[in-house]
């Protein structure tokens, strides 16, 4: 199974990122390709709705790292979004390159991909995580994707609390189901 793992964390060491590494072990260990893309260290130009691409009819005029990240979306039979939750849903890094999902609508509709949330948040209150979910269940729907899971790891206060929680066992435990 080819899986690609979308983090849209800006700190390399940060608990989202702790949590996107122990779900690729797990899928890595039961034998799935993983491409792992960093959307904070990428280069993705916004989108800036020119409808060059036509929803995915025509390429992208943008020529930047979503080129490659757009055909492992297409190749991929999972999508696994990871992020930090900093004000109600995905940081802005990776909702630029969600954006950019539009010039590929029609290849990434037709796959039915599979597709999973892992999210973490400092806040202990669950609406925020629900705003984020509703977000992101908006997004699956309409690219027709499969939800497979959903992690929120609420009320993380730092890494080293985070180890101590269940929260990573489950990404790994994800992962590995696969």
């Amino acid at each position: 199974m080819k899986i690609t793992v979308i983090t849209g964390s800006p700190r390399k060491n940060g608990t989202s990122n702790y949590m996107a590494s122990e779900f690729v072990r797990g899928a890595e260990e039961n034998g799935h390709e993983v491409y792992l893309f960093d959307s904070a260290k990428s280069n993705v130009n916004n989108c800036i709705a020119c409808n060059a691409c036509v929803m995915g009819e025509k390429s992208c005029i943008h020529k930047d790292d979503f080129v490659e990240l757009s055909n492992k979306l297409v190749e991929s039979d999972v999508i696994v979004f990871v992020t930090p939750i900093y004000y109600f849903g995905m940081t802005s890094t990776i909702k630029k390159v969600i954006d950019r999902f539009y010039s590929i609508d029609s290849k990434l509709k037709v796959k039915q991909n599979k597709s999973v949330l892992i999210s973490v948040q400092h806040s202990p209150v669950d609406v925020v995580a629900e705003a984020m979910n509703a977000q992101y269940q908006a997004i699956t729907n309409w690219l027709q994707m499969e939800n497979i899971g959903i992690i929120n790891a609420i009320g993380i206060e730092s890494l080293e609390h985070l180890k101590q929680t269940n929260y990573p066992k489950q990404a790994y435990e994800l992962g590995k189901s696969l």
